[in-house]
This record gives C-alpha cells, sequence and structure tokens, in this order.
C-alpha cells in the first residue's frame, strides 16, 4: 500500500495564496521570497491554481476601472464587519488583492492595511467611490484617503488632498472625517473638505456639519467631550480652519458652484491673483511653473480650466498670447513666465 498524504485545506491554501499574492505584487520582493514561492507552489499542485485563480479575478478587476472596484470595496467592507461564519471565498479573493499595494495602469490605488481601506489617486486623476452603506466620495487630485467602517461608526482620514463626502442619514452611526486638525462630523449631508498648506477648508453644500479641533483627539470625539467647542457650518457656508481658529464664510450659489466645479473636472477663475490660479492647477500636473516677479503674481485672471494637464498649459498659452507673457521651459520640467506684466 501506498503512503497516504493529506490533502491541504481548502481555506488554508486560500490564504496562503493570499499572502503570497500580497508578498509578490510589493514594489521589492527579497530572492528568498521568490525561492519560498517556487517552493510552495511546487509543493502541491492546488497551490498554483489557487494562486492563478487569485491572478486572474484581481486583473479582471484591474481591467474592469474604478466602478468596479468601488463594489469590490464595498465588498471588502461588507466582509469585514460581517461574522466570521459568513465570510465566503470571494473575501479570502479580495482581502488577497487589497493587502497587495498595486499601481494600476492609470495612478488609482486601492489597498487594505490592518481592516482599514486607502484610496489614493495620482497627480491630475479623480475617482468616485460608492460605500457600503451608502455614502460616497469624490477623491481629487493626488488625494490620498482611509475609509475605517465598523457596526458603531465610519470613520474616514483625509491624509492629503481633497475629497468631496455625500453621507447617507444613519443617526446611529455618525460619519467623521479626519483632516489636519479637525475632526468633521456630519450624519446626513453633502460636503467638502480641502486640505491646504495654511489650513483645512470645510464648504457644505447640504445640511449641517459640526467642525472641532482634532488635537486632542486621536479617535472622534464624544458629544459630551464636544462640549462648546464646536462650530457648526451649514449648506451654502465654508469654514476656514487654522490651527484652533475658525472663520466661515457665507458663499452665494455660483460661488459655491464654483468652489465644487473641479468634481466635473474644472476650475473657474474670476478676477484672482495668477500665483493663486497657478498653485490651484499645479495640483493638476508635474510641471513646476514659477513667476519671476510680484507684479506678475498679482495680475488678475480669469477662466474656466480643465483639472489636467491640458488645463494648464491652456492658462500658459492665455498668458502668451493674451498678455504678452514669456514662457521659458527647461526640458526638466520647470517652466518659467517672465514679464511683461500689463
Amino acid at each position: 500500500m501506498g503512503e497516504l498524504h493529506r490533502l491541504p485545506n481548502i481555506e488554508d491554501t486560500e490564504r496562503e495564496a493570499s499572502d503570497w499574492f500580497a508578498r509578490m505584487n510589493a514594489d521589492e520582493v527579497a530572492v528568498e521570497d521568490r525561492a519560498r514561492f517556487d517552493a510552495w507552489l511546487g509543493a502541491h499542485p492546488g497551490n498554483g491554481k489557487v494562486y492563478a485563480e487569485m491572478s486572474k479575478t484581481w486583473q479582471e478587476l484591474v481591467k474592469s476601472g474604478p466602478l468596479v472596484r468601488a463594489v469590490y470595496f464595498g465588498q471588502v467592507m461588507n466582509a469585514a464587519s460581517a461574522p466570521a461564519a459568513t465570510r465566503g471565498r470571494w473575501a479570502v479573493i479580495a482581502a488577497a488583492a487589497s493587502i497587495a499595494v498595486i499601481a494600476l495602469g492609470f495612478g488609482w490605488h486601492l489597498y487594505q492595511q490592518n481592516e482599514e481601506t486607502r484610496f489614493q489617486t495620482a497627480i491630475g486623476e479623480q475617482a468616485a467611490v460608492a460605500l457600503p452603506d451608502g455614502s460616497s466620495f469624490d477623491l481629487n487630485t493626488d488625494s490620498r484617503i482611509q475609509v475605517d467602517y465598523s457596526q458603531r461608526q465610519r470613520v474616514i482620514r483625509l491624509e492629503r488632498g481633497e475629497a468631496f463626502f455625500k453621507v447617507a442619514h444613519d443617526t446611529q452611526r455618525p460619519f467623521w472625517v479626519h483632516a489636519g486638525n479637525s475632526w468633521v462630523r456630519a450624519v446626513g449631508t453633502a460636503f467638502n473638505v480641502y486640505i491646504r498648506p495654511t489650513g483645512v477648508e470645510v464648504t457644505v453644500s447640504e445640511g449641517t456639519v459640526k467642525v472641532v479641533n482634532a488635537a486632542p483627539y486621536e479617535s472622534p470625539p464624544s458629544e459630551a467631550a464636544l462640549g462648546g467647542a464646536v462650530a457648526a457650518v451649514t449648506a451654502g457656508e465654508q469654514a476656514d480652519v487654522r490651527g484652533r481658529a475658525e472663520v466661515i464664510h457665507e458663499l452665494n450659489s455660483a460661488q459655491l458652484n464654483h468652489l465644487l466645479s473641479w468634481r466635473k473636472s474644472s476650475l473657474y477663475f474670476q478676477d484672482q491673483p495668477l500665483g493663486d490660479v497657478i498653485n490651484e492647477l499645479m495640483r493638476y500636473t508635474t510641471l513646476k511653473i514659477e513667476l519671476d516677479d510680484e507684479a506678475l503674481r498679482e495680475l488678475p485672471v480669469g477662466g474656466t480650466f480643465q483639472t489636467s494637464p491640458e488645463g494648464v498649459e491652456a492658462l500658459l498659452a492665455l498668458l502668451h498670447d493674451g498678455f504678452g507673457t514669456t514662457i521659458r521651459r527647461d526640458g526638466k520640467g520647470h517652466v518659467y513666465i517672465e514679464g511683461p506684466a500689463k
């Protein structure tokens, strides 16, 4: 009688395959890991089959674009909050795909670390993501966000950039956004959060949000802990938060639409200083644009520009053809705008 061999448990094989999928898709793979991976593949025919199925699933997600990946994200988050016994094989495959930090063809990233899921856009890119509770967010250029959903709370951490949130109403699970030195609390509303070099801007288009200084709180503060240190920002208002100071501005409908126009891939300016216009448009290009004098920086500029490198080129063409400036490029990604400023 031949020697008996215990068949590997399929769940163990899937977990091992997901671990190897993450390791082999990392930015750097050690020679020792490659050798151990080859040994694992050769240990049993089923290992290679499960790994191949997992790789195929991920490739299908990559080809399908952001919309399918957003649906996939919802499945991951639902699986994470569901009882362990109800999690199916898809959750294992999804976890494997999300653990790996994989740069997609157009720079849009999705990865998971320690039960938290992050989204990231590259320069000049935007993404729309549907969350499992019916909420959603639009992520602007060069932005990164971390989503931490549980049965008790919905926590979003905007680590850089800008995002617009549309929040599904759920009084039992307040929706918190952490950005810079602020916590923003919503129940069911729509608002924009933009981390600027000088502070955080919170613009509300629907409902009301509460803004509180985040310094004492690593996690969302309780209602009791908030006390009176809260700024309420309602629809048609913008809070400019700098350190512990908040200034709330009222916006008319035109101003509100202009501030949120990036969601339609455009930016609108009306007689704004050229320096401010360039700083805003540089978020959508890898070019580094420099001005040679202060008078040129204060030149009033208006118009609508695409949120893309093409939009930046349109501005440069406007300055050259309409204002007689000289546009000089050094071939290394730097652009110099030189007078006259008339």
